[in-house]
């Protein structure tokens, strides 16, 4: 049951994320986005690269599920040195600096150019509503969202009451740490110890860093297939949690949050696929079984003309069951949720993509959101700085 202590207490500023069709929010909104990746080569084997991002908010179709008002933000996505070394057989690559993380596939193609969508994926563009700077008390702190707000993330344990968005569960943002990338004729492997977690990125002068490490691998089986593996494991809680943690005996970097995730891709001829399954987990102290939540999605393009293409993915966000020390086998705080996308792409100049798509999510029962998207794109996509010395 979800007590009545929690009804009501939504600060007015965040009223309306709980209310998806109130009269203040537009049904239109613009927006616009830059990225910016520039290169400096040292001769043959070293380099520096950086993405920087600036967007309007809201921008992604999923923050404008939760999003309220506008502004506008530039952040630095990748800032790297490297040094790759290689033959025909193989190379080898060392980076350190702030790196897109070795867990999950989408990352590497986290550009409106080569995502044939208009969005990405659940698991890199949503929020899951978790808290890693607030501990629950039990279940009940966890469950109540549900019913009370559905679209924001709250905690109300030991009179400590605050409301975000929740997290991202992997960050197309970034971390802090090094990576050694080694491909060898058809397998690839990447190995990253970094400075916070893909579902909590800390920057470096954090006093919430914890080292983590994160893993992936991948074969090519045959041209234009490869099966992909990966994995990340490390502290995810802040360190403002450990006045709660105090009290229990804990320290804050005992608690960790963990994924595994399945990729694929497919191209032949015309049509290439690619998909993704993740289980991630994320430790509370006194809960035996921690909040757990799946994502997948498939998705599809194909190439009608060489200017045209069509594109469609599906996919899914399954919470697990979560158990503190006084109940057992409870739900988690959301239903199950669906997504269906589909966009239409042409390109009318050389460098210039013109994209309309929309977005839809049946979920049933409908607690969150009501909104579904329809989008249209203009991409740019100029040459890239670089240098060499």
């Amino acid at each position: 049951m979800v007590s009545d202590r929690f009804h009501n207490t939504i600060p007015e500023w965040l009223a309306t994320i709980d209310n998806p069709k109130s009269q203040e929010r537009s049904p239109v909104a613009a927006g616009g986005r830059f990225l910016l990746g520039p290169t400096l080569k040292l001769g043959r084997n070293w380099y520096f690269h950086a993405t920087v991002q600036g967007n309007t908010s809201p921008f992604f179709p999923y923050e404008a599920y939760h999003v309220r008002g506008y502004g506008a933000r530039v952040r630095l996505i990748q800032g790297f040195g490297a040094y790759t070394t290689g033959g025909e057989k193989g190379s080898l690559t060392i980076k350190a600096g702030k790196l897109l993380t070795a867990f999950g596939n989408f990352a590497t193609r986290y550009n409106d150019r080569d995502n044939a969508l208009i969005d990405a994926p659940l698991a890199n563009g949503s929020y899951v509503l978790l808290r890693p700077d607030l501990i629950p008390c039990s279940i009940s702190d966890i469950e109540h969202q549900q019913r009370i707000h559905p679209n924001v993330s709250a905690y109300h344990c030991n009179h400590l009451e605050s409301y975000t968005y929740g997290i991202l569960p992997i960050t197309p943002y970034g971390v802090f740490g090094s990576e050694v990338d080694v491909n060898w004729r058809r397998l690839d492997a990447r190995v990253q110890l970094a400075n916070s977690s893909p579902s909590n990125p800390q920057k470096i002068a954090s006093s919430s860093q914890a080292a983590q490490w994160a893993a992936g691998m991948g074969a090519t089986f045959l041209p234009g297939l490869r099966v992909g593996l990966s994995g990340f494991r490390g502290p995810w809680l802040q360190s403002t949690t450990q006045s709660q943690l105090d009290a229990l005996g804990y320290r804050w970097r005992q608690f960790n949050a963990s994924g595994i995730g399945l990729d694929g891709q497919w191209a032949r001829s015309r049509l290439a696929v690619s998909g993704e399954w993740q289980n991630l987990r994320y430790s509370y102290p006194d809960f035996p079984q921690g909040p757990s939540v799946q994502y997948g999605y498939a998705e599809a393009k194909w190439t009608l003309h060489p200017r045209w293409f069509a594109a469609a993915r599906i996919g899914f966000q399954r919470y697990g069951a979560v158990e503190d020390q006084s109940r057992h086998g409870r739900s988690h705080s959301l239903p199950t949720r669906r997504t269906n996308e589909f966009a239409v792409g042409f390109r009318p100049w050389p460098q210039h993509l013109l994209k309309a798509g929309c977005l839809w999510m049946p979920s049933s029962p409908r607690f969150g959101p009501r909104d579904d998207i329809f989008g249209f794109q203009w991409v740019i996509d100029t040459p890239t700085p670089s240098w060499a010395r």
